[in-house]
């Protein structure tokens, strides 16, 4: 199934283009052509130039070199959000489908539970307790967003649980982890990972705007959402403040949602 999604035009775009975004996050010190908080007062709200090619902020700080080092904290933020999510939300999903009875009834109610409250009281909650910063930020984001990949891979579980390979690898004794692995996993792994796709943005999203209320990153930190933040006060008088951030945000979250579409289109393709 993956040769599909790397054969697939639109998704090679895609991964191509969150690739490059994904490089230059890794590859900012050699990239940035400035410290990211190297304050230049006499560069305030400076025009694109060879020094500043993407222009300066309100303290003289390059804008191009905030990007690129803000992209290490919020891809790196979002990413490891999704990925931890996903790969705790879709084991405990796994092994409820599997086991059903009164252990699938009492694991849905607590997942029912988690999911009354809205996101954002649970993130305050986190935050409350651990104070402001990018860290408590995550895992209150990390405790919402398990619950997503839970009831997807609980629903597909159960769905597999009653294939012959399944029943016939049950009857022969073997062990709920073999069977979790290497039969039910390989055949729900595309959906999952077109959920984990979508949710990559929907996390990228919801951290610049957390980090943009003020319980995210803390200045002088070049996180995207921060960058936002503070060009907020200069919107009429100099917007590329708030433009070039956005903008990444945006693309980003563009490509990661045409991705996941496809790749669940491809994934619906192969199970017909």
């Amino acid at each position: 199934m993956i040769h599909r999604i790397l054969e697939d035009k639109i998704c090679r775009f895609c991964l191509v283009f969150l690739l490059i975004f994904t490089c230059a996050a890794l590859f900012a010190p050699w990239i940035a052509p400035n410290d990211p908080n190297e304050i230049h007062y006499t560069a305030r709200f400076a025009k694109i130039s060879w020094k500043f090619p993407l222009g300066a902020d309100y303290m003289g700080r390059c804008i191009l070199s905030r990007l690129l080092y803000g992209a290490r904290l919020s891809l790196g933020s979002a990413a490891g959000i999704t990925i931890i999510s996903s790969v705790s939300g879709t084991i405990l999903g796994m092994i409820s489908g599997y086991l059903g009875g009164r252990f699938d009834r009492i694991f849905m109610g607590v997942c029912d539970a988690v999911r009354a409250f809205p996101g954002m009281v649970i993130v305050l909650v986190f935050v409350g307790i651990l104070g402001t910063g990018l860290l408590s930020l995550c895992l209150g984001m990390m405790a919402t967003r398990w619950v997503w990949y839970t009831k997807v891979a609980r629903n597909l579980t159960r769905a597999e649980r009653k294939k012959e390979a399944v029943l016939a690898s049950v009857m022969a004794g073997s062990r709920m982890a073999g069977i979790l692995s290497h039969l039910i996993f390989p055949a729900i792994r595309m959906p999952i990972l077109a959920i984990t796709t979508l949710q990559f943005g929907t996390a990228l999203t919801a951290l610049a705007g957390y980090s943009f209320l003020g319980f995210g990153a803390a200045p002088p930190s070049p996180e995207w959402g921060m960058m936002i933040q503070d060009g907020r006060s200069f919107i009429s008088t100099n917007p590329s403040m708030l433009f070039w951030p956005g903008l990444c945000i945006l693309m980003v979250v563009i490509a990661a949602n045409i991705l996941g579409d496809r790749i669940q289109e491809i994934s619906e393709q192969v199970r017909k």
